[in-house]
């Protein structure tokens, strides 16, 4: 359900989430979780520590949980919770950021070739995009996924003539710090409040609200479960819930 007096006629520009958002990401997080948590396992020859890892992940036998770490957090963030999971089981710090940057290097690079492939873009996008395009809005990702990532999924899906710009988790600052937006909305040249956001996650409407942006959307379609976030001025399904307005 969308609030009818979203002020979308003044809109000059808006932001998206990528993962969940943009595009159905919890096959490849799912894989990413596991991934990681196998190759530390390996590393650490800890075969105990594979369950809290996972745990720590937001990963369970019900799925991806779309509010935990992987989903949510930005690779360091992820970095630093598995580090502490293996120092909390006896391994020093040092060598616990070093296997933890280890195993997500290796996960990296074993799920390089088919990141783009899992993650596909959700029904409907590619028609929204087009119309925001038409009526003259400028388009952005602010994600918490790394720039050259987000580039190469735009590239896959020839996405990449909708969106004026890209800002990556490498930059500073970084989301979800309001600074992040308010920097996204100066580059692109326009006030915060003739800007609005959609994400999927509670960190992304915390964070348009904190920036002054006009409006933001919660976006509950990319998965299975379900989403409980608050303080949006709606809620979309589907991006094809937009066109009326």
């Amino acid at each position: 359900m969308i609030n009818k007096s979203l002020p979308l006629d003044s809109t000059k520009a808006v932001l998206f989430d990528k993962d969940g958002t943009l595009c159905s990401s919890e096959n490849y997080l799912e894989a990413l979780a596991n991934a990681r948590a196998s190759f530390c396992v390996g590393i650490s020859a800890k075969p105990e520590l594979l369950s809290p890892l996972l745990a720590a992940y937001g990963l369970s036998k019900n799925g991806i949980n779309p509010a935990g770490a992987t989903a949510v957090a930005s690779r360091h963030s992820n970095l630093i919770s598995t580090a502490t999971v293996l120092a909390m089981n006896g391994v020093d710090w040092c060598a616990a950021q070093e296997w933890a940057e280890i195993s997500f290097s290796r996960a990296d690079f074993a799920l390089a070739d088919r990141k783009a492939q899992l993650t596909p873009p959700l029904p409907g996008l590619v028609a929204l995009l087009q119309r925001l395009q038409q009526k003259g809005i400028t388009l952005a990702i602010l994600s918490s996924d790394l720039g050259p990532s987000l580039e190469t999924f735009l590239q896959h899906y020839e996405l990449r003539q909708f969106f004026s710009a890209v800002y990556g988790a490498e930059r500073n600052p970084s989301k979800p710090s309001p600074a992040a937006a308010l920097t996204l909305c100066n580059e692109l040249g326009f006030e915060p409040q003739h800007c609005g956001m959609v994400g999927d996650a509670q960190a992304d409407l915390n964070m348009a609200a904190a920036a002054g942006l006009g409006w933001n959307l919660a976006y509950n379609g990319g998965w299975k479960q379900p989403l409980q976030l608050s303080g949006s001025h709606g809620y979309l399904q589907h991006w094809d819930q937009l066109a009326p307005l």
